[in-house]
């Protein structure tokens, strides 16, 4: 098993009560060379997501595909003690991730959370009564990215869109992209800006080596602001963000394409079919001058491409006029976005 993905395994289940800690510590190493996801529920089983499908895990640490009196249940204390150790016992520090349903820990990993959502007047401020926790275990691997390089780009680097399930593989593509490209891998080190509003791709504990010799990172900001710093502040050649959601996010990638920076961004979509009724996707394309996008498979098979589209034919097929829409359509949009 490769070292630094169970060290940052032990690091990552370090945050977690120790009753379960203990436990996870005993599965079987050919579990984990395929877990994506551990989920905590309050009153309810253990259960460990891979590759194969979920299983729940059993008080000796090993996994099964059937429920019995032999798996671990959960109780309510142990998830409370979890997410306060996720945020180093000091929950308001934490209060904006909560509100907005997760928590990054500091290697980057990301925790989702189902509780109960507080209010102040129509503005979502915190969460109560946490009840389950979902824990994402990333992966870091070396050379992810090497089919992009070889089948996109072959000669320079493009606007790209990288499409992709939950645990797909979008990020370790994004981490491995830019690391290549401010390492030399075109034969130019190029200027990399991440904009990395969860502190997903680069955790801020990455070491040296691993962000690359030319690569800067924001943290924390909105990827709308980040972008727009980036843009104003880095002279950047490349932007890479995760998971593009917003019209004010595509509205400042627009911005940034008109004053000649590339952009390398994930999404949040399955196959061709979705993409065809994404909003941001048509203001993208309409706009921006995207020359690819890569499908990726799912998370049966991370990382692995399934389709490379030409941006043409998405929309082409069905809306042969869409490019001809005035700018009063793409401003109602975002005005209902904002």
């Amino acid at each position: 098993m490769d070292k630094a993905f169970y060290e940052n395994y032990l690091n990552i289940i370090s945050y977690i009560a120790p009753r379960i800690r203990i436990i996870l510590q005993e599965v079987s190493e050919q579990i984990l060379e395929q877990i994506q996801e551990i989920r905590l529920r309050a009153k309810r089983p253990i259960v460990i997501v891979t590759k194969n499908g979920s299983c729940f895990l059993t008080v000796n640490g090993r996994t099964t595909m059937i429920f019995s009196n032999n798996c671990v249940i959960v109780d309510e204390n142990e998830i409370i003690d979890t997410v306060n150790r996720m945020c180093n016992f000091s929950l308001h520090s934490y209060l904006d991730e909560l509100a907005e349903g997760f928590i990054t820990l500091s290697n980057g990993s990301r925790v989702g959370v189902c509780g109960t959502a507080v209010y102040e007047g129509n503005k979502l401020k915190s969460i109560k009564n946490i009840s389950a926790i979902n824990i994402r275990i990333p992966r870091n691997i070396k050379g992810a990215s090497n089919n992009i390089f070889e089948k996109i780009f072959t000669n320079t680097v493009d606007n790209i869109l990288i499409a992709g399930s939950p645990s797909s593989g979008k990020t370790t593509i994004l981490r491995d992209i830019a690391y290549q490209l401010s390492t030399g891998k075109m034969n130019k080190y190029y200027k990399i800006c991440v904009v990395d509003e969860r502190k997903e791709i680069f955790p801020e504990e990455s070491k040296y080596g691993e962000l690359g010799l030319n690569t800067d990172i924001i943290y924390g900001y909105k990827k709308s602001e980040g972008i727009s710093i980036a843009v104003r502040t880095l002279s950047p050649d490349i932007i890479i963000c995760d998971e593009i959601g917003t019209l004010n996010e595509v509205e400042k990638i627009i911005e940034g394409m008109n004053s000649g920076v590339k952009f390398i961004l994930s999404i949040h979509c399955e196959n061709k079919n979705e993409l065809k009724n994404k909003i941001q996707i048509k203001c993208l394309l309409s706009q921006c001058d995207f020359s690819k996008i890569v499908i990726l498979s799912g998370s049966n098979e991370p990382g692995k491409i399934s389709e490379i589209i030409n941006t043409s034919e998405i929309y082409y097929e069905n809306t042969s006029n869409f490019y001809s829409y005035n700018d009063n359509y793409f401003s109602r949009l975002f005005d209902k976005a904002n």
